[in-house]
């Protein structure tokens, strides 16, 4: 249990705290202050259980730093100390809720009693509030379990409906994932870990766990990519497990169905040697449709500019190639061509150096930044440019830049040359001469102002690289165009 102790005396304070500390072996003095203001923050900072405050302090005085507290904090608890026997104290701190009210000097049994009163108070309270917490949880996961239990059965009735955006009010999506493996524990404990969604799971059997995954997405290939990228980190984590995908829906009677395609796919994939997660063959397929299937899908992806989904879908790809060079060699050449035909320039990529899975998972990333680009034009340029001239006055990172346009450091600096025929560091440096420009000549800052304005830190560095650029120094620079503006006639 905390407690804080509010005294303008440090000698009391300092006494009390001894005393707490050589009683009380479950109490911990986390705090003192020596007049109301202080105990105020300190309050908002370390939330004791229980405060000691004396009553008469300079400043904010002990009653109302009470009321300020229990505004913000309600379940802390007080005892009043006080030299003062004083009957309208007394009634002011009763009708702030204080507890107990201790005078001083007060003998040692009388603080005793009064601290053992209030804790008992408060270990009583934290063990209702405990069990009232525990019993709404169970409430919950035993309407969560029939909740899933209804929708597997497709039996989404009104009341199922409300029930749903009750528990889950904000949630826009949701998909099943179903699994199969030796250990479902792992499973379960995996999940746990790992998920970013709030989830439903329930387990079927020894072997089979059943988990409906539930976001606030809105967008169905958003959300595919994010089950798909789950699934293959669990297979990485786990070597004996199978993982049924069912596709995300935003409508809650049709959660039925992303739950039957999850089971159907985990039937198809226990009789595959090759992919252990996906989603489900919805024809009957032979395996030269199943491939014919993937690299759709890949290319649905790639021509989307969606990276991350590109990825995962290569992963399925790559394991069912069961890893032939040959063939992805031939299936990149292939996507190389049909992305030039849509006039996308992939000129300076190489695929015959392509073999590592992991060069081809950077091919990947390529041809889908080929078209961001192409879909994009300028308009990814311009966000660049946007971003640096409202960020120009800190210390800008090409990678940072880069980041917050969505491409990789190498691919920036490759279509920002294009574009610009400036490299990054020039073009940062000739808009913050522009700006040190206009300072110059629109204001009376100094120097030394105007460098810390337009993002140097040393002056004498700003002066260098302006008269590099302007072919005058700074100092100049605004002597010529003052002498300019007096030569203009009135």
């Amino acid at each position: 249990m905390n407690v804080m102790i509010v005294d303008d005396e440090m000698i009391e304070r300092k006494a009390m705290k001894k005393f707490i500390q050589e009683s009380f072996s479950y109490i911990q003095v986390v705090g003192e202050a020596a007049n109301g203001r202080v105990a105020i923050e300190l309050a908002n900072e370390l939330k004791p259980d229980l405060i000691l405050m004396d009553i008469k302090m300079p400043g904010i005085d002990g009653l109302e730093a009470i009321r300020q507290i229990r505004t913000q904090h309600p379940s802390i608890k007080f005892i009043m100390v006080s030299a003062f026997d004083s009957f309208q104290y007394a009634k002011e701190a009763m009708k702030e809720g204080v507890k107990e009210y201790i005078l001083k000097p007060s003998k040692k049994e009388e603080t005793l009693e009064a601290i053992l009163r209030v804790c008992k108070e408060i270990e009583h309270e934290k063990l209702s509030e405990s069990e009232a917490t525990k019993q709404v949880n169970e409430s919950k996961n035993i309407s969560k379990q029939h909740l899933l239990t209804k929708i597997i059965q497709n039996d989404t009735t009104p009341e199922i409906k409300t029930l749903f955006y009750k528990l889950f009010p904000r949630v826009n999506s949701g998909f099943f994932q179903v699994f199969q493996a030796s250990n479902t524990r792992e499973i379960i404990d995996v999940l746990a870990k790992q998920s970013q969604y709030e989830l439903i799971i329930k387990e079927q059997h020894a072997d089979k766990v059943i988990v409906l995954f539930l976001t606030e997405k809105k967008a169905a290939h958003l959300i595919k990519a994010d089950a798909l990228t789950q699934a293959r980190n669990i297979t990485l984590t786990l070597k004996h497990v199978h993982i049924g995908i069912g596709h995300p829906y935003t409508d809650v009677e049709k959660l039925a169905t992303s739950f039957q395609q999850a089971s159907l796919s985990l039937a198809q994939l226990i009789q595959s040697t090759s992919v252990r997660y996906g989603f489900p063959i919805l024809e009957a397929d032979t395996s030269e449709r199943t491939l014919q299937r993937l690299e759709n899908e890949l290319l649905t992806e790639i021509e989307a500019g969606r990276i991350e989904g590109a990825l995962n879908q290569f992963n399925l790809f790559y394991d069912y190639h069961q890893k032939s060079e040959n063939q992805l060699l031939q299936w990149a050449f292939k996507i190389k061509q049909i992305l030039e035909n849509q006039g996308i320039h992939l000129d300076d990529i190489k695929i015959l150096e392509t073999e590592s899975k992991e060069q081809f998972i950077d091919l990947v990333t390529r041809f889908c930044n080929g078209v961001i680009l192409k879909k994009a034009g300028n308009e990814i340029i311009t966000k660049a440019k946007t971003y640096i001239h409202e960020h120009y006055i800190q210390s800008l990172s090409l990678e940072e830049v880069a980041a917050h346009i969505g491409l990789t450091p190498t691919y920036f600096t490759k279509i920002f040359k294009e574009q610009t025929k400036l490299t990054f560091i020039d073009y940062v440096t000739t808009y913050r001469i522009e700006r040190a420009k206009e300072l110059l000549n629109t204001t009376n800052l100094s120097l030394k102002e105007i460098a810390f304005d337009v993002g140097y830190k040393d002056p004498n560095y700003f002066s260098r690289v302006f008269k590099k650029i302007a072919k005058c120094s700074p100092k100049k620079y605004r002597h010529v165009q003052s002498d300019k503006g007096k030569s203009v006639p009135s």
